[in-house]
């Protein structure tokens, strides 16, 4: 099965099972499965249907990466002199609405699980993509996106309509987008907001036209140039590098970016915790002209994140024990660091939040975006509720949708009744709320960790830095393989498989991560139902089945009936831990260390460094 942005996001949740019924119809059209000889005129080997026949030219667009399964693309201009970074993104349609013919030559497939911006950017969808670009701006009055770039609202769009082999066919259109300047605040209403910020505490403020775009490497994050940045106007910007990240939201609602700022002005200092700002971003709104924070400045680490160096200095041999053990502490000493000082938490603890200092030796945690982990990254606490918010989620979807359920009444049933379940759990988790009165954007985005106890929250961090530990002694980018995600390095092992990781350290990998499912007893263990896996070219099959014919009837049906049987088997878990004793006397995570107690054994090690 052929991956695309809609398959994926429905077969990585648990809302599969409230999606099931439509990718089943879907599977069904004969434009996604081969049913029988592909004629001559839709066939990929036609000349007409290869991207890379068309002529080539200097194009003036560069693609510096995707996210959202490679639906929005980090396209950047070439031929203007200057171009602000205003994530001003190319949004496609779904892999599933490609002509079936430019699939291959688009690399649809293989591109969609890509998180590696050059890989990215030599894909034939992104050369498509520039080439489109490039034609609809020589249009002219068409498009006029060259003459308005760097005059349009901070986040706006350019939307690629549809997908086709000859450019000019394309339709493209530019969308503004006025509401995110609308609700982003003043440096002053922020100010109001957090009084126990002292004024002198606050930094500097740029305007984001200052700045040069030099890469954008996440949609979230920007390489930027300073060298740019007017002298003089009473604002001191001598500790402003020339080179800097700046860290930004490019969609509504902005909280998450000013709960990060709002940490980063108020921890207090920690080698191994991203520095506080350099400076505010502000740009001028364009109805009202107040000057509005869209986003900071932070110290650039040109090395990037540890998830890629941790299996290249493996492979190499040049990765010691006593580095990783370092590297471990210091993330350890972090999460302790900001329980203590701040008096909260870490929840997105995984490699690529870990960056590599300049020297090499130190490393450094970023992200405090407070957005949650992945599901391989989650203590069975925050993992289950978290699925019961995805499907909590999908069900409202549905209602509002006023969708006919259909042949799908059963699995809205059922999913009610797991979130009744939960619910009804809850009371006797009472305790473990915050009674802080209403729930802020970040919290309702994040519930499953808010809605712990301090004390749980910090069990579960041990079980993600547990986790966390793993991958780097094992010298991994995650702790398993999964399909949303593909890295230059995979995983060869997922966790609690070990090559290299010395006894005493997987001794304490496994207290940290007491009541992970894969502890249970071999033989429990062995009967959970099989993962979706990627093959060879990014599709899909279920696991041990990767010999099935891609795209047929028969390897799709097989597809969707394993993520059938894993997300039932799933649920099933889920249902069975809301009912379980530790849940409901809140002593789920207890066996585990506490950040304090890792950080001693981790001093305490036969590989301990100075």
């Amino acid at each position: 099965m052929d991956p695309s942005h809609n398959i994926i996001d429905a077969l990585w949740r648990p809302k599969f099972i409230l999606a099931e019924h439509r990718l089943r119809a879907l599977s069904h059209s004969s434009k996604n499965h081969l049913t029988g000889p592909t004629s001559w005129h839709a066939s990929s080997l036609n000349p007409k249907n290869r991207v890379d026949s068309l002529p080539q030219w200097h194009t003036g667009w560069r693609i510096d990466g995707a996210t959202i399964c490679a639906t929005r693309f980090f396209a950047v201009p070439l031929d203007l002199d200057h171009v602000s970074p205003l994530s001003i993104f190319v949004d496609v349609p779904d892999q599933n609405n490609y002509p079936a013919a430019l699939r291959s030559s688009l690399d649809t497939a293989r591109g969609v699980p890509i998180r590696d911006g050059h890989t990215i950017s030599r894909l034939g969808i992104s050369r498509h993509l520039c080439r489109a670009l490039q034609y609809h701006c020589a249009q002219g009055p068409k498009l006029p996106l060259l003459a308005r770039y760097n005059r349009l609202p901070f986040g706006s769009r350019i939307v690629v309509e549809n997908i086709a082999a000859d450019v000019a066919d394309m339709r493209i259109s530019i969308q503004p987008n006025y509401d995110l300047e609308r609700s982003a605040l003043t440096v002053d209403t922020l100010r109001s907001l957090w009084p126990e910020i002292l004024l002198h505490n606050w930094p500097p403020v740029v305007d984001l036209a200052s700045l040069q775009l030099v890469k954008q490497i996440h949609d979230t994050v920007s390489i930027v140039s300073t060298r740019t940045l007017p002298a003089g106007r009473g604002i001191d910007t001598s500790n402003i590098p020339p080179i800097a990240i700046f860290k930004s939201s490019p969609d509504t609602p902005l909280d998450h970016m000013y709960h990060e700022l709002r940490f980063l002005l108020t921890v207090s200092p920690h080698p191994n915790i991203m520095a506080r700002p350099l400076a505010l971003v502000t740009k001028r709104v364009a109805f009202g002209g107040k000057q509005a924070v869209v986003g900071f400045l932070l110290r650039y680490f040109p090395r990037g994140s540890i998830r890629d160096i941790l299996p290249a200095l493996q492979r190499a041999g040049t990765l010691t024990p006593s580095t990783k053990l370092a590297w471990c502490r210091q993330i350890a000493s972090a999460l302790l660091h900001i329980e203590e000082t701040a008096g909260t938490f870490y929840s997105d603890l995984r490699p690529d939040n870990v960056l590599l200092a300049d020297d090499g030796e130190g490393v450094v945690l970023c992200d405090f975006e407070q957005r949650g982990n992945w599901h391989e990254w989650c203590a069975p606490e925050v993992l289950f509720p978290q699925y019961i918010e995805n499907i909590r989620a999908a069900i409202t979807d549905l209602e509002h949708s006023r969708q006919n359920v259909g042949d799908n009444s059963k699995a809205l049933e059922m999913c009610r009744h797991l979130v009744t379940t939960f619910d009804n759990s809850l009371p006797l988790q009472k305790n473990s709320f915050s009674s802080k009165g209403i729930e802020t954007p970040v919290e309702a985005k994040n519930r499953p960790w808010f809605r712990l106890t301090s004390q749980q929250q910090e069990k579960a961090s041990v079980y993600s830095l547990g986790l966390f530990m793993y991958t780097v002694f094992e010298g991994l980018s995650g702790v398993c393989s999964n399909i949303a995600n593909e890295w230059p390095i995979n995983p060869d092992i997922e966790f609690p498989s070990v090559k290299d990781t010395p006894v005493e350290v997987m001794s304490l990998v496994r207290r940290c991560t007491a009541e992970a499912s894969q502890w249970q007893e071999n033989g429990e263990r062995d009967s959970l139902p099989p993962r979706i896996v990627r093959g060879s070219g990014g599709v899909l099959y279920p696991a041990g089945r990767t010999n099935l014919e891609p795209n047929t009837a028969e390897s799709i049906t097989a597809v969707l009936d394993a993520a059938h049987t894993w997300w039932m088997s799933e649920l099933d878990r889920a249902q069975r831990f809301f009912k379980s004793d530790a849940w409901c006397h809140m002593t789920v995570g207890q066996v585990r260390l506490t950040l304090s107690e890792v950080v001693r054994e981790l001093d305490n090690t036969r590989f301990a460094v100075s």
